[in-house]
């Protein structure tokens, strides 16, 4: 079988749906067979289940790979891992665009670079890279909710929220504090209810905080597909907060409330129309709540490990 690196020079404490998704790509090629190495020198992380199927190596040998695949965070010293001489077919997973876009990199640039193929993980994301380098070879491969991870618990009154997506800068306020002081202010009745950080948190430990917590607020911004949201909405979480960009590919007026940054105080009033509507039992949250978890179910591990299959094999087959 043909060997595929994953170039994955991170720190192991680090956390992104980025790694978490690399490593599960690692692991469906290799139960198909492939010997599948991910290059992290630091070690494995520490806070995502690892299949012992894929070897975690301080080693960067590309020569005898077929595939190495890189992600798109590509900084002038990955650069140098790039140019290392090599007959393997090169491609970036393009997890978010905005990364990619930041180091300058023309499509004809990243093309004399070796970069045949792009994967990516929704169709936003494709009409992007195509939009803003006019790069061929773009694959979708859809992210997944682990529904065995992320489900209903038994559910008591508080907000879950990911606050590192919008953390504070310059003179502005960190987003979740500035919403939060905002909803007291504006509906003082609210000040019991609890919020909770999903932050520094095993993937375990944040599933169980969704599980029981019935309203989320998303705060994603610039993703190419953000997944903290789908796995909210497989929880049973009331949706409120921002698309993220790559949310486009899955929110809607039916699977929660939506709204673009600037609409600080829409997205506080919709928080306290679901703390009340939740406490009633309001019909329209409870068919939101339908319609969300639909929209998780579209996202299943096996339509992600079929996708795998496929493309990496496409890939593996145009490259001889």
């Amino acid at each position: 079988m043909k060997k595929i690196i994953f170039f994955n020079p991170f720190g192991p404490d680090v956390v992104s749906g980025g790694i978490k998704v690399t490593y599960q790509h690692a692991g469906i090629l290799a139960k198909q067979g492939y010997e599948v190495l991910v290059y992290q020198p630091a070690g494995r992380p520490t806070w995502l289940d690892v299949s012992s199927r894929i070897t975690v190596s301080d080693r960067f040998s590309p020569e005898d790979a077929a595939l190495v695949v890189f992600p798109e965070t590509l900084s002038e010293g990955m650069l140098d891992y790039v140019r290392i001489p090599t007959p393997a077919t090169k491609i970036i997973f393009c997890q978010n665009q905005f990364y990619l876009y930041s180091y300058g990199l023309s499509g004809q640039t990243l093309a004399e670079l070796g970069f045949s193929h792009f994967i990516v993980p929704g169709r936003e994301t494709a009409r992007s890279l195509t939009s803003m380098l006019g790069v061929g070879n773009v694959h979708i491969i859809p992210n997944s909710v682990d529904s065995g991870l992320f489900y209903p618990r038994q559910k008591r009154l508080c907000i879950a929220t990911n606050p590192a997506k919008w953390p504070a800068e310059g003179t502005n306020s960190a987003m979740a504090q500035l919403l939060k002081t905002m909803l007291h202010l504006k509906y003082p009745h609210t000040a019991e209810v609890p919020w909770i950080a999903l932050t520094n948190m095993s993937q375990r430990d944040v599933a169980d905080v969704m599980g029981m917590a019935p309203i989320f607020v998303a705060l994603s911004r610039q993703e190419a597909f953000p997944l903290t949201p789908l796995e909210a909405m497989a929880s049973r979480c009331a949706l409120v907060g921002l698309r993220g960009t790559g949310g486009k590919d899955y929110a809607t007026d039916l699977n929660g409330h939506w709204f673009s940054p600037e609409q600080c105080e829409e997205i506080v009033d919709s928080i306290a129309y679901l703390i009340d509507g939740l406490s009633r039992g309001e019909p329209r949250i409870d068919r939101m709540l339908d319609e969300a978890e639909k929209t998780a179910k579209q996202y299943s591990i096996n339509a992600t490990y079929q996708a795998v299959v496929r493309v990496y094999g496409d890939i593996l087959a145009q490259s001889g």
